[in-house]
């Protein structure tokens, strides 16, 4: 059995390893981590911006860089790519920044009601026939929604008063999100069928997404992991021309 690793004190074989691979589900990271490295193999950084990036571990072990370097080595990382791998977290970085900074703002434009967050009131009863009463004594202000919505509501909201959110509008039911999406703070809404669950809502307030540097790092994380995606299709799936 062939040697691949060395960890600890203990050899690793590739029969070892392959299977455990397999089993537990990883390969598919792997493949991921293939596709970027290819993409990241023709950048390359400067020592002081290394030194950057691992200053916290720097700064409680000065020969942090050479003891990775020798564990990366025993791991089977072979000594020409040792470098590579040190600075790999700077050269992602530079990659995702570079490749997707100018995408942002029109990304952002385009997914922002999905962005958008709304907090609402919501009552769920499979009977339609009762959603019908229930919303006719809320309309002539009868009862109240909090009330109504502890006693009779099916979903997870009776336990908070039918009160939801703030949530994005890209995590609810799609027939749901447009449904509030058209809805006016404070206005009742008349029942519609989600699921086979009849539905009144009541929009209390509408929170608009902002493109903040939280918000931007969201947005190069979603269209890195969908370049990669695409990566790991067409480099290990697709018939080559």
């Amino acid at each position: 059995m062939a040697v691949i690793a060395t960890i600890g004190k203990r050899e690793v074989s590739a029969d070892e390893v392959f299977p455990l691979l397999s089993s537990c589900g990883l390969w598919p990271q792997i493949m991921r981590e293939m596709v970027i490295d290819r993409a990241l193999c023709s950048l390359d950084c400067s020592f002081d911006e290394v030194e950057v990036y691992y200053r916290k571990q720097l700064a409680d072990d000065a020969g942090f860089i050479d003891k990775r370097k020798r564990q990366m080595a025993l791991e089977g990382v072979d000594e020409n790519s040792l470098e590579f791998y040190i600075k790999r977290p700077v050269l992602l970085a530079r990659f995702r920044e570079t490749m997707f900074a100018g995408k942002v703002e029109n990304t952002f434009l385009s997914m922002k009601t999905g962005f958008d967050k709304v907090v609402f009131s919501m009552i769920r009863n499979r009977n339609h026939e009762l959603v019908r009463e229930l919303y006719f004594r809320l309309e002539s202000g009868e009862e109240n929604f909090a009330a109504l919505a502890s006693k009779y509501s099916e979903g997870r909201e009776a336990s908070s008063f039918g009160q939801i959110g703030p949530i994005e509008m890209k995590q609810l039911n799609p027939v749901l999100a447009r449904n509030l999406h058209t809805a006016q703070p404070g206005v009742l809404n008349a029942p519609i069928v989600i699921d086979g669950l009849g539905v009144i809502t009541c929009l209390r307030e509408k929170i608009n997404a902002r493109l903040d540097d939280t918000m931007r790092q969201r947005i190069i994380t979603l269209l890195f992991e969908e370049w990669a995606k695409k990566e790991v299709e067409e480099y290990f799936y697709q018939e080559s021309g």
